[in-house]
């Protein structure tokens, strides 16, 4: 299953052809069409797919090596580089993993790291926020009540209201991580079921519950709150991942 990803744009321009073929690339690798150590393509074999001219093809190369996705070895060719090689908190990387299919193990990666960050950023955020801050945060929560669940502008507002926390916090370190806890974010909502009314009720309650430890000035509720926030929202998005097969029994507590 693909889902549609709603992040800030990425660096590449889909417009150009080396971005199309950087992207193309890049996801049959993080998909695992391509393994470790297998040699990529080159631009004759990629013809019968994507128009690509050679120039449009080293492009692509160069910019999935500064990722990390691929290297050069001598008289070897260019090769898929082991995923720990990879620049996985690049926003094009974290993007393009919304185009190939759901991975569990990234995905526990991703919810491990945001109950790191967010519940701190929480934390910085009751206790320095402003009151255009405040403003903010409470703009989108509102925007999450007013439509309807899962819809575009839902899925956005929620996207603000976490974004305006990090913004918040007044601490620049943390707001580079926006993006990853964004990426994470996303998967859950995008894919639940649209119908799934339960799960969305519970996790605006979650919000709202840290937004008043916010309003509040409470940086160790705010922290605790968002961290229930976040591990809620990784259970329920396991549970969709492993329909029918016991995914309760992988529940974090």
């Amino acid at each position: 299953m693909r889902v549609r990803d709603f992040s800030r744009p990425t660096t590449l321009n889909p417009d150009r052809l080396f971005g199309q073929v950087a992207q193309k690339l890049a996801v049959a690798i993080i998909s695992g069409d391509f393994k470790a150590g297998d040699l990529l393509p080159n631009e004759d074999a990629l013809r019968s797919e994507i128009s690509v001219s050679r120039t449009a093809y080293r492009e692509a190369v160069k910019v999935l090596t500064a990722k990390g996705l691929v290297e050069s070895r001598p008289k070897s060719g260019t090769r898929v580089a082991a995923r720990e090689r990879w620049n996985l908190l690049d926003p094009d990387v974290l993007s393009w993993h919304f185009q190939a299919d759901p991975n569990e193990k990234f995905l526990r990666d991703l919810f491990e790291l945001r109950r790191f960050v967010e519940p701190s950023a929480a934390r910085l955020a009751a206790i320095r926020r402003t009151p255009a801050d405040l403003v903010r945060i409470e703009a989108a929560f509102r925007g999450m009540t007013t439509t309807a669940p899962y819809a575009e502008a839902t899925i956005r507002a929620d996207l603000a209201f976490h974004e305006a926390i990090f913004v918040a916090s007044q601490n620049s370190a943390l707001q580079c991580l926006t993006s990853v806890v964004t990426s994470a974010i996303q998967w859950t909502l995008l894919l639940k079921a649209s119908d799934d009314r339960n799960y969305f009720v519970e996790s605006l309650v979650d919000h709202e519950r840290v937004l008043e430890a916010i309003i509040q000035r409470d940086g160790d509720l705010a922290a605790s709150r968002m961290t229930a926030l976040v591990i809620d929202a990784l259970n329920s998005t396991l549970v969709f991942l492993e329909p029918g097969s016991g995914a309760q029994s992988h529940k974090i507590a």
